[in-house]
């Protein structure tokens, strides 16, 4: 019992260490900022050789050691990809380690104690990839409740007479986070000397799950081929984005019930179980210490989840 309880207190340590170490967002390099400063206010074409040498100024793995081995890993590479959707500035390789750490003592405590450890060592290691993928929902629902005003500065921008990109570069000076860091990306293409098709298009690779800013990289992809008024276009697409995301809230307001249900549902039997540990003992030691138990715990737990992810898809509405 000690060592079960010695080992969810550690584990819990360890989510606390991670959860506070992805709230903190680290600045770009000064070095790297100086670069794109220089490189917008020269009026002289860019150099391919300088705007090569600013993209690999940045580095994808902290350790060398790792990084050789990790480079050619497709795992990696979709990891570097979800940091990055997220908007954490953390290297594969520091990911994979505090995953590690995240396991770590559940490991530990199943070499000495009891094999049952280990499928919580496992658990716990998912829990950083966990955090990614809800800091990406949140910031997701962010720029979504932020793009409808940032197309109105946008709309406003064009009809004052400014250009596309000074309408971009508008909108990153005015805007909070995230919004101005998608599109100061764009921005910086385009000063870069990238041709400015494909720097609105890039804009879909930053947010690519954000389907409202593939609604406007559209209109404005196609208003740049067939010609039309965009401040018009864009004041459409902003109200129909408004409408959308405040029958959205709608929604959720009515599935609330049924989620608040589900979550009862899934903690109430880990939390039986912890009850029983500490009431009596000896009633779990068939769960934990027989292979027919073991077999049980597994199905239990596997039914569990199942159980979530069928909820999760009922109740997940798309507009």
């Amino acid at each position: 019992m000690i060592p079960l309880l010695v080992s969810i207190i550690l584990g819990f340590l360890c989510f606390i260490f991670v959860a506070n170490l992805y709230q903190v967002r680290l600045p770009r390099a000064p070095e790297i900022e100086k670069r794109l400063e220089s490189i917008k206010k020269s009026n002289d074409e860019p150099n391919n050789a300088i705007i090569s040498d600013f993209i690999t100024m940045g580095t994808e793995f902290k350790f060398g050691f790792l990084g050789k081995y990790l480079k050619n890993f497709k795992p990696a590479e979709f990891l570097k990809d979800q940091l990055y959707y997220a908007g954490l500035d953390i290297q594969v390789d520091v990911f994979i380690l505090i995953s590690a750490i995240c396991a770590l003592p559940f490991f530990l405590i199943a070499a000495f104690t009891t094999p049952f450890c280990i499928l919580l060592g496992i658990l716990a290691a998912f829990i950083p990839f966990v955090i990614v993928k809800f800091l990406i929902m949140k910031r997701t629902n962010l720029f979504t409740q932020q793009f409808p005003e940032a197309l109105d500065l946008l709309s406003g921008s064009l009809r004052a007479g400014h250009s596309l990109y000074s309408a971009f570069d508008v909108i990153v000076k005015e805007m909070p986070a995230p919004i101005n860091q998608v599109f100061k990306n764009t921005v910086d293409e385009i000063a870069f000397g990238i041709d400015t098709k494909d720097a609105i298009l890039s804009l879909t690779r930053v947010m690519p799950f954000s389907m409202d800013l593939k609604f406007f990289t559209t209109a404005v992809l196609l208003q740049r081929e067939v010609g039309g008024n965009l401040a018009r276009i864009l004041d459409g697409l902003s109200v129909t984005i408004r409408e959308r995301f405040k029958m959205l809230g709608q929604l959720r307001a009515q599935t609330s019930q049924s989620k608040f249900s589900g979550v009862i549902l899934t903690l109430v039997p880990p939390l039986i179980a912890v009850i029983l540990f500490f009431i009596s003992p000896g009633y779990m030691d068939p769960l934990l210490h027989t292979t027919q138990g073991n077999i049980a715990l597994g199905a239990a737990i596997g039914m569990v989840f199942l159980g979530i992810f069928c909820i999760i898809k009922i109740l997940s509405i798309e507009i």
